[in-house]
């Protein structure tokens, strides 16, 4: 018979838990005490989880929530965040304009990191909270996890938020896994962010994790491809909610940005589906307006949105413009302070306060690569206030020139599958 003390003992010394163990966390997770919760989180986190135990979590984790049935063409991309990371809201139509089913589950933001569904949110009227019934009907939509989805992974994942368990591989990939594989998906690509602004600083870290979640997700039947991908400089020109929609819609007209549609072409073509031409002819496009209204917005908010998103979005009044102090090309622009600032400013979430700003956030004037010439305008921020000076000088250390021109030939670093 399993008992927490039982099973505490045993990853305390370090031996492997069983699935029957892992089972019965799951399936007993609201009558557990969370001071048990919390010391089983820091044996897995000192000690490590196995593969075999990781894949076992993950189980548990997927089976003690309800699932969506498996279908054919049923895809779904998950990113482990980063700063102007919008490729979500761009792909989920695109792909239903070529005949995948695309059944999302998203975030809010985390720390620096800005999130799918707190983006989603600066549309009025969207509706990020579907039930499972209404999820199960729909074709295509973006949503936040229900109740019924691997719910002993909304509880954990509290407890691993308060007690300095978040960074280990096996957690990360046992909360993302089991999600993803209860929305019934044939396959899934992940995105795994590598860089000074990404969760995993570095390349052997992102690695680690990607190997883990292609392993467990391949164990539970989907096919699972991951793309390792720099996130040192922030994905495309726009940040922040308002603004990423607003970029969105541009990528969906054929208009985005270059670093920004290699992602969401490359997660595509691991998906199989060839998206490019949907794209083109505005087919991704109207797809996301559909799917808008089947979440809640109105046919004329739709409209509105797709040909003048300004006039439907919140954006703050006050602008600051950040220029160049001297003359270069742009070399670097430090994704992780950017982020932070935006944070500061109310575009995320600083404290114990759940509310944000959505229309605080950043245009980026200059790509890198291109010549700067002193006094030009390199970043735009869009505020409440006017920024103080510390904040200004901030933003203007975070944007490096040099004196020879590079331009990066590709944001994705490695592909795992």
């Amino acid at each position: 018979m399993q008992s927490m003390p039982h099973i505490l003992e045993t990853k305390r010394d370090g031996r492997e838990i069983s699935l029957e163990s892992f089972e019965f966390i799951c399936e007993n997770i609201n009558s557990i005490p969370r001071e048990q919760l919390g010391a089983f989180l820091m044996a897995c986190q000192i000690n490590g989880l196995s593969e075999n135990e990781t894949s076992n979590l993950t189980y548990s984790m997927l089976n003690a929530g309800e699932k969506m049935a498996v279908a054919p063409n049923r895809v779904d991309k998950h990113s482990t965040g980063g700063v102007g990371d919008k490729m979500s809201i761009i792909l989920a139509p695109a792909l239903r304009a070529v005949g995948a089913k695309v059944p999302m589950l998203a975030g809010r933001g985390l720390a620096h990191t800005g999130g799918t569904i707190d983006k989603l949110e600066s549309i009025p009227g969207f509706n990020t909270g579907l039930t499972l019934e209404e999820m199960k009907n729909n074709p295509c939509f973006i949503s936040r996890q229900t109740e019924d989805i691997a719910p002993a992974d909304r509880i954990l994942y509290s407890i691993r938020d308060i007690t300095g368990t978040v960074p280990q591989i096996g957690l990360i990939t046992a909360s993302i896994i089991s999600k993803k594989a209860a929305e019934g998906l044939e396959k899934l690509v992940l995105d795994v962010k590598c860089g000074s602004a990404a969760f995993m600083k570095t390349h052997e870290e992102a690695r680690a994790l990607a190997r883990s979640m292609v392993a467990t997700g391949n164990s539970l039947g989907m096919q699972v491809t991951a793309q390792i991908t720099e996130m040192d400089n922030p994905i495309g020109n726009m940040f922040g909610n308002s603004h990423e929609i607003v970029e969105c819609i541009e990528c969906l007209k054929g208009q985005g940005p270059d670093d920004t549609m290699e992602l969401v072409y490359a997660q595509a073509d691991a998906l199989g589906f060839d998206i490019r031409e949907v794209i083109s002819n505005g087919r991704a496009l109207q797809e996301f307006g559909e799917m808008c209204e089947r979440q809640g917005v109105s046919a004329k908010t739709v409209t509105e949105l797709i040909d003048n998103p300004w006039s439907v979005l919140q954006r703050s009044d006050v602008t600051t413009k950040i220029n160049a102090q001297s003359s270069g090309y742009l070399s670097e622009i430090d994704a992780y302070e950017v982020g932070t600032i935006l944070c500061e400013l109310g575009a995320g979430r600083t404290g114990s306060s759940p509310d944000i700003n959505h229309g605080v956030g950043a245009i980026l004037s200059k790509n890198l690569g291109e010549l700067v010439n002193q006094g030009d305008c390199l970043l735009e921020i869009h505020s409440t206030e006017k920024l103080n000076e510390s904040i200004k000088k901030r933003l203007e250390d975070s944007i490096k020139l040099s004196t020879s021109k590079h331009v990066p030939s590709s944001r994705i670093i490695e592909i795992i599958s």
